[in-house]
This record gives structure tokens, C-alpha cells and sequence, in this order.
């Protein structure tokens, strides 16, 4: 006996479901918002950094915690991979990535130390180092981003709050102007791949 196709039957969203789609809508043109109120002449100047890194044969490292350490893995993965005929890959080091050393740095000298410990041993003048904050306060990152300053290292971030510390010490950034983590976070990672792709299209 043949079977009967199966009829989808639409009904009324009941009042628990558009409450869900209200707070779907509002996560979503909230960060439609933050998108567009971004400045792509901060971006611009992210991109002439790394631009600078890759032709100069420079080291870019990436940090962050928590989600912003998921960003910092997810970017440098992007950024190594931004590639252009004739021009060599760009070498991106993530901070946050090595979980056993960062544990083990985080026992010895402390978790605000965890990134600066590696810059000791890694960073040069000229390199490019990029911190990813909502904060823009975490001391792991306002501390090797003022290492890597003295060190003579470029400093780019991501923020968001009013920028916080990393923002002083920053010689440009991305600032995502809100105080809700979740929003500001998406930002990061599509500025994340706004930045690849204007690496690898070089224009």
C-alpha cells in the first residue's frame, strides 16, 4: 500500500515560542547593529599591520580567554591560512592554544603571567601581537600587551565594554561598543574573518 506524503501542518507559534523568538530576533539585529556602527577604517589599519608582518617576514601572535581564546584559535587558524600568490603565508601563533603549557605556566607564575611567559621566549620587534578582551581588562592580556610594547611589537585588539586597559595600550584596535559579552563576541570572530579576507585579496 503506497504510503501517504507526509503534510506539514503550521500552527500559531504558542506564547512560549515567541518569547524565544523575540530574544532570537533581539540577539540578532543587536549584533546587526554593532556591525554596522563598527568603523572600517579601524579594521583597515588591522590589515595594514598584518599586510606589514607577512611582507616583512614577522610573527603575529593571538590570545584571549574563554570564548575570546576560542576567537584568538579561530583567527590565527584564518590568518595563517590567508594566503596570496607570489607573497609568503603570514606566521600566526596562538597564546591561548597549548593547554598543557598554559596550565603549567598558569601553576608556576601565576595565570596572569600565562601570556607574557611565552612572548619571553617567542616575540621580536616588529611582530604583531592581538588581543581579544570584551573587557578589554584581562590582566593576562593588558600585561603582554604592554610587554610586547616594550619588546617593540605592534599591539592590535579586539574589544569591547569602553575598551578598558588594552585600549591604551593598543597601537589600533577594533572596539565593539556594548556590555553584553555574547554580542560583542560574534563581532570579533566576523571581524576575525573581515580581516582573512582582506589579507588574502591584498587590495
Amino acid at each position: 500500500m503506497p504510503v501517504k506524503p507526509h503534510s506539514m501542518h503550521l500552527t500559531a507559534p504558542d506564547s512560549e515560542d515567541e518569547g524565544t523568538v523575540g530574544i532570537l530576533r533581539t540577539h540578532l539585529l543587536t549584533v546587526g547593529r554593532l556591525l554596522q556602527d563598527l568603523r572600517e577604517t579601524d579594521l583597515a589599519a588591522l590589515v595594514r599591520a598584518l599586510e606589514r608582518a607577512r611582507d616583512e617576514d614577522r610573527t603575529v601572535f593571538t590570545m584571549g580567554n574563554g570564548g575570546s581564546a576560542a576567537t584568538a584559535l579561530h583567527m590565527a587558524n584564518d590568518l595563517s591560512r590567508a594566503t596570496r600568490p607570489g607573497f609568503p603565508p603570514l606566521r600566526v601563533i596562538c597564546l591561548s592554544a597549548n593547554v598543557s603549557h598554559l596550565s603549567a605556566l598558569a601553576n608556576d607564575h601565576g595565570y596572569d603571567q600565562v601570556f607574557v611567559r611565552q612572548l619571553v621566549d617567542l616575540v621580536r620587534p616588529g611582530d604583531v601581537l592581538i588581543g581579544i578582551s570584551v573587557s578589554g581588562s584581562s590582566a593576562n592580556c593588558v600585561n603582554a600587551l604592554a610587554y610586547g610594547r616594550q619588546a617593540g611589537a605592534v599591539t592590535l585588539s579586539l574589544l569591547g565594554f569602553d575598551g578598558g586597559r588594552m585600549r591604551a595600550l593598543s597601537d589600533h584596535c577594533v572596539h565593539v561598543s556594548s556590555h553584553d559579552y555574547l554580542p560583542v563576541e560574534d563581532v570579533h570572530l566576523v571581524v576575525a574573518h573581515a580581516l582573512a579576507r582582506a589579507l588574502k585579496a591584498g587590495i
